[in-house]
């Protein structure tokens, strides 16, 4: 699968506008201020995708705007926005809906970033932070890439999904890593893992949980652990959201 990505990604590459995507305007909502540090708190972060690879269909019909509404009235920190296609179903247009109807809260860009024109991409369609993969980027792409996003007002974090990408990371001066509690190829979700690699970061910067959340159970084999986490299918396919975020986080 990731083979295919990383194919598809090349060509939107070689599609997009350097003269456009160099002119965007900074940032004005920050990541950091919905979350914590230090383990004493869990903010709610929330994903939009059209469909999972690893759990099917969720509706391609939903209305971005409207479930994004809702959500921030839940008290959700912040929405991260999936625009990878083939797989997940997503888009630019996304972002750019969201962006277009003033919502408040800070938004994160979810896709397979290999090459520096998609930052300002992602700038330029209204994205606040984007997740960077260690694993598609080396050392001299990962940092130059925090710096572009710095120099945008964005914040740029670190999506770690195995010790070699942590290892590289934790010495970079970066405010927020998130870990990812599945294995892109198999589906395999180990939250084991991921709490191995969250008691290795210093509680001066803030852990976001990713991915195959699914019950209270999880939460609070997380909670302590982690400054947030991002739910995703499950609050996608709730047909009460409020109902189904108080059932995860009760007592």
């Amino acid at each position: 699968m990731i083979e295919q990505i990383l194919q598809d990604k090349r060509a939107e590459v070689a599609r997009l506008d350097e003269r456009l995507l160099r002119n965007v305007r900074p940032s004005t909502r920050d990541l950091r201020f919905s979350l914590g540090t230090g383990r004493q708190g869990l903010s709610l972060f929330a994903e939009f995708k059209r469909r999972d690879p690893h759990a099917g269909n969720i509706d391609r019909e939903l209305d971005i705007v409207a479930w994004a509404e809702a959500l921030q009235q839940l008290g959700v920190g912040a929405l991260v926005v999936t625009t990878e296609s083939r797989h997940w179903g997503g888009s630019r247009d996304d972002l750019i809906a969201l962006e277009r109807h003033g919502v408040q809260i800070p938004l994160v860009r979810n896709d397979f970033i290999i090459e520096e024109l998609q930052l300002y991409e992602s700038r330029a369609a209204g994205a606040d932070a984007v997740f960077l993969r260690p694993s598609l980027l080396d050392d001299n792409q990962l940092q130059s890439s925090l710096r572009i996003v710095q120099s945008m007002h964005m914040t740029g974090i670190p999506l770690v999904g195995s010790q070699a990408d942590l290892d590289r990371v934790l010495p970079l001066d970066v405010p927020v890593l998130a870990l990812s509690n599945r294995n892109l190829e198999s589906g395999h979700v180990d939250l084991h893992s991921t709490l191995e690699m969250a008691a290795q970061i210093p509680a001066s910067r803030s852990v976001i949980a990713c991915f195959g959340i699914q019950s209270a159970a999880d939460i609070r084999q997380l909670q302590g652990h982690v400054d947030a986490i991002c739910l995703g299918s499950g609050l996608l396919r709730a047909e009460d959201p409020a109902a189904f975020l108080t059932q995860l986080i009760q007592p």
